[in-house]
């Protein structure tokens, strides 16, 4: 169960879904998604694709443009996917239901599920966080909601230009905290979450989550789509070391600080950034606005079956988020294809980013120290290389695929969960490790 699917989404947690469920079917499981449709094509349901049963559920016209009541109930509940859902789950009988993502959705499907066994992946920080992301709206980190849920009535009136609320704020803050208890009681049905990282782990557990029934499972890395021999979307740069930022342009991101860093150094090096331009695009207009090197290029949107591509033609991927990232794919599609990596040292990028070893990290959002770092890599390149020969990719796909099926049988037995396949990385040197 997956709250979108490409080709009309593909971020992180869809990609994942698709390889994901490819890797289960070739390993002999019966594989269905069930998830929203913008726009699904005309026949029959569920489709099979790649030995998966997709089943589409069509997203109603109203969705779009909701006031911020609806857009409120439809983050967590939608009585027609409600229904649809029975109907798929009468249909299939599964015996494990994975959620990947229940926002939009219906959060009250992991009820319906039962009496399958249910498993959560936690891609985001939802279950606690209206906005998914923990981001204030001043563009600080947030570490959780109060007690009363009162300070999320600041990003919810923002976010839809009501800050007049605020000066009902006991009142405004009842429907947060009704969602969160909702959610939490939704939870509680839950046989095993799985976090994608430590630090998502510790705040899950921090805002009272079960620890017991919450593990740590590196994602899996899709190599066969890594691996293509597709040609680069552009030319070859006109300068190395050639850096490069891919993911979305949002401001959370951190785009800016890399273009604001990267206008300090000289010709000496290059900068690609590869995103969409359409989501955002105030934020795109005005991070373009801040370019004054010669040798920065925004090279647009990258499908999935391109991302090897444009990572092989890079020296170094920077990741400059300023929120409190979960476990970027970027970064293992990076180390998949042997690139070093720069990033904010910042919720668990630290745990991806082995600092002076598989790359570098800096304070989130200091344009200075960035570009100090740039400049140092830059002048000596040799170390970009040394860097990148300590990084080895993590788990394949495969690996974790076939971790997630002992999990599920872990699940159904009522016995220990086996342990999380390890990073196939070299050796780490005793103050490193």
């Amino acid at each position: 169960m997956v709250h979108k699917f490409p080709p009309e989404s593909i971020g992180g947690t869809e990609v994942y879904t698709w390889s994901l469920a490819r890797h289960m079917a070739r390993a002999g499981h019966q594989v269905h998604i069930f998830y929203p449709a913008p726009h699904p094509p005309v026949g029959p349901n569920p489709v099979q694709r790649e030995g998966v049963s997709l089943w589409r559920v069509p997203l109603p016209p109203d969705r779009l443009g909701e006031d911020p009541v609806r857009q409120y109930w439809h983050t967590f509940r939608d009585l027609g996917f409600e229904g649809a859902f029975q109907a798929f789950l009468d249909h299939a009988q599964p015996e494990i239901v994975h959620f990947q993502h229940v926002q939009g959705v219906s959060a009250r499907l992991i009820e319906l599920a039962a009496p399958a066994y249910r498993l959560v992946t936690l891609h985001d920080y939802w279950y606690f966080c209206a906005n998914s992301q923990l981001v204030r709206p001043d563009r600080t980190p947030c570490k959780g909601p109060d007690a009363l849920c009162s300070n999320c009535v600041d990003c919810a009136t923002e976010r839809a230009d009501l800050q007049w609320m605020r000066a009902l704020r006991p009142l405004v803050a009842l429907p947060f905290a009704y969602r969160n208890h909702y959610l939490r009681r939704m939870a509680e049905q839950v046989d095993l979450f799985i976090a994608p990282s430590r630090f998502l782990q510790r705040l899950y557990v921090e805002q009272g989550f079960p620890e017991e029934r919450l593990i740590v499972v590196e994602n899996g890395l899709d190599e066969e789509k890594l691996l293509r021999s597709e040609e680069p979307l552009l030319p070859e740069p006109p300068v190395r070391p050639h850096f490069g930022f891919l993911g979305a342009l949002a401001w959370q991101k951190g785009v800016h600080v890399l273009v604001q860093a990267f206008n300090r150094l000289g010709p000496e090096a290059s900068l690609t950034i590869y995103g969409s331009e359409t989501l955002f695009p105030d934020y795109v207009a005005e991070v373009k606005a801040q370019v004054r090197h010669p040798y920065v290029r925004f090279a647009g949107l990258v499908q999935p079956h391109q991302v090897g591509a444009c990572l092989r033609q890079l020296d170094c991927l920077v990741v400059p988020s300023l929120w409190y990232e979960n476990s970027p794919l970027v970064i293992q599609e990076a180390y998949g294809v042997g690139v070093p990596v720069l990033a904010s040292d910042l919720g668990a990028l630290p745990e991806k980013v082995w600092d002076g070893y598989t790359g570098r990290l800096f304070p989130p959002g200091d344009a200075d120290v960035l570009a100090q770092l740039l400049a140092e890599l830059a002048a000596a390149p040799e170390r970009l290389q040394e860097m990148a020969r300590h990084v080895t990719p993590g788990p394949s796909m495969a690996e974790h695929a076939a971790h997630l099926g002992a999990v599920y049988d872990a699940v159904a037995m009522a016995m220990p969960v086996p342990a999380a396949p390890c990073p196939r990385m070299v050796p780490l040197p005793a103050e490193v490790a």
